[in-house]
């Protein structure tokens, strides 16, 4: 179990979506793997290949409670005008196809962000654990990681008693990030994770 992200500001709640992410994405959410190295480190793992990626979302997509998404943004999101500005090479992110461009959802056109992951009645009936929560790093700090964080509340109230994120090795920037939304600490399971959770209403 493993969460990581930077982001600090408030969620642009508009023009941010989730899509369900298959075998058939393994090419995109690997690009986005490729594009956060840092992370991958600080767990003390290389980042992932494509087929361990591919067979990861094969995994998944056989377990009725674990749920893998895409995070698009739309046309009209609010920090559209900041999205590769800070991405070195092109006018932004993940090299796809060899043409230098950022990841985009073949079925839409929409600008990926990141990727989300999460596994239902975890670690007991009635909890939602976020696997992953990973957003590329020049769209970091823009907001995207909360408003994903927020929907996913939103989405799951009413369904699970409480949201915990999991925060593997030693990763101050993801315990701010969820500790600002509003998630306390839950479960010590150090020295490989701690859990952060939240109510949900």
């Amino acid at each position: 179990m493993h969460v990581a992200s930077t982001v600090t500001s408030a969620p642009p709640r508009n023009g941010i979506t989730t899509r369900p992410a298959g075998p058939e994405d393994a090419p995109i959410v690997q690009a986005v793997y490729n594009y956060t190295p840092g992370y991958f480190q600080i767990i003390s793992i290389p980042v992932p290949t494509l087929e361990e990626v591919r067979t990861d979302l094969a995994t998944a997509a056989t377990d009725p409670r674990r749920h893998s998404e895409l995070i698009l943004l739309e046309p009209n999101w609010p920090g559209s005008a900041d999205v590769g500005s800070g991405h070195e090479g092109s006018s932004a992110g993940a090299d796809l196809d060899g043409s230098g461009l950022e990841p985009i959802e073949p079925l839409t056109g929409r600008t990926v962000a990141g990727y989300l992951d999460y596994k239902l009645d975890y670690p007991d009936t009635g909890d939602a654990t976020v696997n992953l929560l990973l957003i590329l790093p020049w769209l970091q700090s823009l907001g995207i990681g909360a408003a994903c964080a927020n929907d996913l509340e939103h989405r799951l109230t009413g369904h699970s008693r409480r949201l915990l994120a999991s925060i593997y090795g030693s990763n101050p920037r993801a315990r701010k990030f969820w500790e600002r939304l509003g998630y306390t600490f839950a479960i010590d399971a150090r020295p490989i994770l701690d859990w952060y959770a939240k109510l949900l209403n």
